[in-house]
């Protein structure tokens, strides 16, 4: 496992702590976590490119059988995690609903806005059935 290890290059950040020169204990942990899953992802890969079974693959390479199943479930787990459709809060859409009255009266059609004056609507069925 040492072959992967001298191939990684992994950095997060650039913050340190001011006045302290130090890294905070949750970014080391951060960076070694990181530098795990990148090693772990580099030997899945190579072991999917091999070929050879999965069980053939680890005693090929002292791996422990189960150790690389840990790791693929791990590496799925943060890949879904990753993937994972988020839920977020949607506003209603709002169209003009106008309410509107519709007349029809001898074949003739109005649309009107429902605030329309009662009397002036009267006035005009009034003079529909003069016609």
């Amino acid at each position: 496992m040492r072959k992967y290890s001298q191939d990684l290059t992994i950095r997060i950040g650039d913050s340190q702590e001011e006045g302290s020169g130090k890294k905070g204990m949750g970014e080391i942990l951060q960076v070694r976590n990181a530098y795990r899953m990148e090693t772990w992802r580099q030997i899945i890969q190579d072991c999917q490119k091999s070929r050879l079974s999965n069980k053939a693959y680890c005693q090929q390479q002292g791996i422990s059988e189960k150790t690389y199943y840990y790791w693929l479930r791990k590496l799925r787990t943060a890949a879904m995690e990753q993937a994972a459709p988020q839920l977020m809060e949607l506003e209603p859409k709002v169209e003009d609903q106008r309410e509107e009255l519709y007349i029809r009266y001898r074949g003739a059609e109005l649309t009107l806005p429902a605030e329309t004056d009662i009397e002036a609507i009267a006035a005009v069925l009034r003079s529909l059935q003069r016609l």
